[in-house]
């Protein structure tokens, strides 16, 4: 029997998502986070500094010195601004960025260092099929939709999550309605479970990355693209939704990402 041909956009695609985890500001070398809405101080644990938000919106950050904060290549001693998008450096070759305005703001801090002290090598995949590859469509949810969602905290916690679409697929001739989820600006997440759940596929899920289309629109939904959570990268910093209510498919869909790939780790 001769395997299926790869299609050169699905390489592409899986060469850019190995690009995303262990890239120069791969999700693997994240070791801090934070969404930063309200004045403050906010501190995220193991880096130095205070982050504010001023009366008029802007982010700054307060350190001493000692503590080794740079702002786009200045040392911070006191409080400094931090404009949207400057590299953020602090000690043991860890890096950062802000993004954001008018009070709310995203803190990401990386360890350039981690994907190799970790032994991550690679995502274990499932062979590609094409017969996992339909054609969906978008259906409008209620306005302002939110649906109560667990989160992988610690102890577990549930937050309404924005879900401004459902995603309707039909497999082997049954019609499912499925809730997709807006967890950041500019994301669409249809986070789903199968019956390989706990065995060849994570417990928790998996995802799919979907377009930013209006309501009515038809998209290719493709199960070989399937992915893993953040959560799985690091468990301390990711603390994903899981799948909302009804969005078990009852067959096993064995495409797709189904583990990380490590070596021996480095001590």
């Amino acid at each position: 029997m001769t395997a299926p041909q790869i299609p050169t956009d699905y390489e592409a695609w899986r060469q850019g998502r190995w690009e995303e985890i262990a890239g120069a500001n791969g999700k693997a070398k994240v070791v801090a986070n934070a969404k930063i809405t309200d004045p403050g101080p906010h501190t995220l644990p193991g880096i130095p500094g205070e982050w504010r938000t001023t009366e008029a919106g802007d982010l700054t950050v307060t350190a001493r010195a000692a503590d080794g904060v740079q702002v786009a290549g200045s040392l911070v001693d006191g409080t400094s601004p931090v404009p949207s998008g400057s590299r953020l450096e602090f000690p043991d070759n860890r890096v950062g960025f802000a993004g954001g305005a008018d009070g709310s703001y995203g803190l990401v801090v990386m360890d350039q260092g981690r994907v190799e002290r970790t032994g991550l090598t690679g995502i274990d995949t499932f062979p590609y099929n094409p017969a996992w590859v339909f054609e969906g469509q978008y259906r409008a949810a209620p306005e302002g939709r939110r649906i109560e969602v667990p989160r992988l905290t610690t102890p577990r916690s549930t937050e309404a999550i924005q879900a401004p679409v459902d995603l309707a697929v039909t497999v082997d001739g049954t019609k499912y309605v499925l809730a997709v989820l807006q967890d950041f600006p500019g994301q669409r997440l249809m986070i789903f479970t199968v019956e390989t759940n706990g065995e060849s596929t994570p417990t928790i899920g998996r995802w799919l990355v979907l377009p930013l289309l209006e309501p009515g629109s038809t998209l290719t939904v493709d199960f070989n693209r399937a992915t893993l959570s953040h959560h799985h990268l690091n468990p301390d910093v990711f603390i994903c939704p899981l799948s909302p209510p009804g969005n078990h498919l009852p067959m096993r869909i064995e495409v797709g990402e189904r583990a990380l790939i490590h070596a021996t780790a480095q001590s």
